[in-house]
């Protein structure tokens, strides 16, 4: 009897040993996932976009010396940081003839001014001829040229270069003469000094001179002061200074007499003694968009856009 109660209990410990033999079976081992190359084909990662063409310049095509001249232009335009300035004539009152241009506060956005006056060769090689009455060399401003001409010139400008050249608006063009954002409030286009900075009647004799010969302004344009007068886009309307807009004014609809329209500047044939050289200073008179004059040409102005 007693040997069989040593069995039954030996068999029972076996069966413990065995069960948690069973307990302690370690835990199957998960696969790891499978790690699929972005590169493999059918999958869903997202690629980069190819990178786009630089677009051609359209002034890499043209033949010299056109070539060269537009790229040298290209170069010259000066970025004018927008901003707002009070545009109009501070010294009213000492002059009967120039009270309209009464101050008005006015707002521009950034614009693109060359730093230069258009060159008898710039103008050549764009249109074919030189219309300059005194036909001085390829470095001196051009002139004999009327509004309708310089639109004409802007036109097949902007399409030989794919970019958007025109006139400056007035308003760009006294931001552009005072300095900009830069200005030190000068009574001339960068100094109170008028030999300094520009070619008047008392040193230019009555002819005009290279561009770029004398001290620029605080944006590094030459002859906004003196040598030729300058055309501007707008029509001039005496009282529009009392009603323009104050942001990004483009000009009156309408022009006090005929339709003439703004020049700025003054030039070699205007004395110190008087204001037409003066930054703030326009010519209440106007120009007749079809006449043209030794005295008058233009400065390019472009559109950031």
């Amino acid at each position: 009897m007693k040997s069989i109660i040593i069995m039954l209990m030996s068999c029972l410990v076996a069966v413990t040993v065995s069960a948690q033999g069973i307990i302690r079976r370690p835990a199957a081992t998960k696969p790891k996932p499978t790690v699929r190359n972005p590169q493999s084909r059918g999958s869903s990662a997202v690629r980069p976009k190819p990178a786009q063409p630089k677009k051609a310049d359209p002034i890499n095509s043209l033949a010299e010396p056109l070539r060269s001249h537009l790229k040298k232009l290209v170069a010259d335009m000066v970025l004018v940081e927008g901003g707002t300035y009070m545009m109009g004539n501070p010294d009213r009152d000492k002059n009967d003839e120039y009270a309209k241009d009464v101050p008005h506060e006015v707002t521009l956005s950034s614009f693109y001014i060359c730093k230069y006056e258009v060159t008898e060769a710039l103008w050549t090689a764009v249109m074919g001829s030189n219309p300059s009455d005194h036909k001085s060399g390829d470095n001196y401003p051009v002139e004999q040229v009327n509004w309708y001409d310089c639109q004409d010139f802007v036109e097949k400008l902007s399409e030989l270069t794919g970019r958007h050249f025109r006139l400056p608006t007035e308003a760009e063009w006294e931001y552009a003469a005072r300095g900009g954002q830069r200005s030190r409030g000068y009574r001339y286009s960068g100094s109170y000094n008028l030999d300094e900075i520009g070619w008047h009647v008392g040193n230019a004799h009555h002819y005009k001179r290279e561009v770029g010969t004398k001290k620029p302004n605080e944006l590094g344009l030459y002859d906004m002061t003196g040598n030729v007068s300058e055309w501007c886009q707008d029509k001039l309307d005496i009282e529009y200074y009392h009603h323009s807009p104050s942001i990004n004014p483009q000009g009156p609809d309408r022009s006090t007499y005929k339709d003439n329209h703004c020049f700025r500047g003054g030039s070699f044939c205007d004395d110190d003694k008087y204001d037409e050289l003066k930054v703030y200073t326009r010519n209440i008179g106007g120009m007749p968009p079809e006449e043209k004059y030794g005295h008058l040409g233009l400065r390019l102005a472009m559109s950031v856009n």
